[in-house]
């Protein structure tokens, strides 16, 4: 029996080798009314195993696996379990750390947060932002953060504190889609901040508390940075693929028809220009659609804006080497090159911001 007023949301833990304080957490986290709590195994040791009987036992949902999966897989778990006992009947998912040092007074403010949005038929994901003034964060992990949330608020658009703090708020229209989020590891909490950032949060300030001493570090720093920087970084890299993909088939046809085909003709690097953009543009429209930004936007829409913006940064390449080549002299396309490159991270911006924005369903 819980001693507070029954709170409509469920917990969500995934946890791997907990420390035995989970036991005491779990069942403050139910006398304050969170009686749905759901607990993923991942692949705890044998010695461990006490723990999660004593929570079922206590009225817990244990899930288990049978090896240690990562932290996605176990949040991606819990989550199918929720969609199919609790889909609909409750606000959402609030998912905590097995150590025990996430707040009841800050997964309450979620809460309140997420049931409000129930009320109100809406749903955006709820994340949690650390206070760094705190003196239970290292200098180096706010240095880090801080660096992960300029290049997050630069390639997604979306500005945030806290890109690394894994206590989120799920809206119950909102479980599915964290579904489909691939990430085994503990890049998925970026991943999911990427899959929700054109749809928008709701932000919660969390305390950061001492440092639970009986909690095993399961976080391997070399391994698992690489990881959650190759999802921060993937779609910039994916734009950069496809755009250099284009660009080689723009410069390679702008030097043939130049060196070759337009010979005689009075502005060869002008109509160079625009006949290979044309093909480029083609081609990167395609690429980008598919494999960069992966949108459900109006392709007719989405198709006159890109050939727009390639008109103009056609006209800006074209003027721009023309008349630096008549000015600086020297080989037109190492001119091109440098002018497209800058062009590059503009183009990015704006197919993001603008041309590539998923309708509102």
């Amino acid at each position: 029996m819980t001693g507070g007023m029954i709170k409509e949301c469920v917990i969500l833990i995934p946890a791997y080798d907990p420390p035995d304080n989970l036991i005491q957490y779990i069942e403050d986290l139910m006398e304050a009314g969170y009686e749905d709590i759901i607990v993923v195994d991942d692949g705890s040791r044998e010695d461990k195993q006490y723990i999660f009987d004593t929570l079922e036992d206590g009225g817990c949902h244990i899930l288990h696996h049978e090896k240690n999966r990562g932290k996605g897989v176990a949040v991606r778990t819990g989550l199918f379990y929720y969609t199919g006992k609790y889909s609909g009947a409750k606000d959402g998912v609030i998912t905590v750390n097995s150590d025990g040092n996430d707040r009841i007074e800050d997964i309450d403010l979620v809460g309140e947060i997420l049931h409000r949005q129930k009320m109100e038929g809406t749903g955006h994901l709820v994340v949690g932002e650390r206070d760094f003034d705190s003196p239970y964060i290292s200098p180096v992990n706010v240095r880090a953060n801080r660096f992960m949330a300029m290049v997050f608020r630069w390639i997604f658009g979306v500005k945030l504190r806290d890109v690394m703090c894994g206590f989120r708020g799920i809206p119950d229209i909102c479980v599915t889609k964290c579904l489909e989020f691939p990430e085994k590891t503990y890049a998925y909490d970026l991943a999911e901040l990427i899959g929700f950032a054109k749809d928008g949060y709701e932000k919660v300030p969390v305390t950061i508390p001492a440092p639970n001493p009986e909690a095993e570090r399961h976080f391997r720093a070399l391994k698992h940075t690489f990881l959650i920087n190759v999802v921060l970084w993937r779609k910039l890299v994916f734009f950069g693929a496809t755009s250099i993909i284009a660009a080689i088939v723009d410069i390679f046809l702008f030097w043939y028809l130049t060196t070759f085909v337009l010979k005689n003709v009075r502005y060869p690097i002008i109509v160079g220009t625009v006949l290979a953009r044309i093909v480029s543009s083609s081609l990167n429209y395609y690429l980008s659609r598919k494999l960069v930004f992966k949108t459900n936007e109006s392709k007719r829409k989405s198709f006159s804006q890109f050939f727009t913006l390639a008109a103009v940064q056609c006209c800006i390449s074209a003027m721009s080497v023309h008349f630096l080549e008549m000015l600086i002299g020297g080989a037109a396309v190492p001119i091109k090159i440098v002018i497209d490159l800058l062009l590059f991270f503009v183009a990015y911006k704006i197919q993001d911001k603008f041309i590539f924005v998923p309708r509102k369903l």
